[in-house]
């Protein structure tokens, strides 16, 4: 996985500006793809629910796993507020060994993208399909990248509802197109 896992500001600013049910057309998409399943859905990286838990209200069987006990911890009180009672467990989409097999697993928002190493992305995908039910379904969102620079990336601020600021800033620092990787320092401050 990346360097660490969401901290504290970093989940704070990913509820605020990405709310359970915010749609960039994913949710919509995920619904559409899956609504035909009657068993497990897993949902790697799953932040603080924001495609779960949609997915959920929507009567599917959803799980989660986070290496981010922060993103956890929002996920689980965003569910308690609806009264729902997700699966969720704590680890790395490249280490993944869970008790369960799934009808589908699906990786949002270009989140497969966070795995640093090349190895790695290959083990999670072995991981998935290990994981996977026969004739399971896979569908992973992948962002694609076509102006990455090395240098600064304007920084950015968030209001919190305490009236706190919170400033982000992105730094990418190496840009590998034949390896298809970049490495990005990201910075919060309240």
């Amino acid at each position: 996985m990346s360097l660490g896992s969401y901290g504290k500001l970093a989940t704070e600013v990913y509820d605020i500006t990405k709310p359970i049910g915010h749609s960039f057309g994913d949710v919509e998409f995920y619904l559409g793809r899956l609504r035909s399943c009657t068993g497990r859905v897993l949902e790697p990286a799953v932040g603080t629910g924001r495609v779960l838990i949609p997915l959920m209200e929507a009567g599917l069987q959803m799980e989660g796993v986070d290496n981010s006990p922060e993103m956890l911890a929002v996920c689980r009180a965003r569910c308690a507020e609806r009264g729902l009672q997700p699966v969720l467990h704590e680890g790395d989409m490249s280490s993944l060994s869970l008790p369960e097999s799934y009808e589908a697993i699906i990786v949002p928002a270009g989140s497969f993208l966070l795995i640093e190493r090349r190895e790695e992305s290959l083990g999670a995908l072995k991981r998935f399909r290990e994981h996977l039910l026969p004739g399971g379904r896979l569908i992973v969102d992948l962002e694609l990248y076509t102006d990455l620079r090395v240098g600064t990336m304007p920084v950015g601020s968030v209001e919190t509802p305490q009236d706190e600021t919170i400033t982000t800033e992105s730094n990418v620092v190496e840009v590998n197109f034949l390896k298809q990787y970049f490495v990005s320092h990201l910075r919060y401050e309240k």
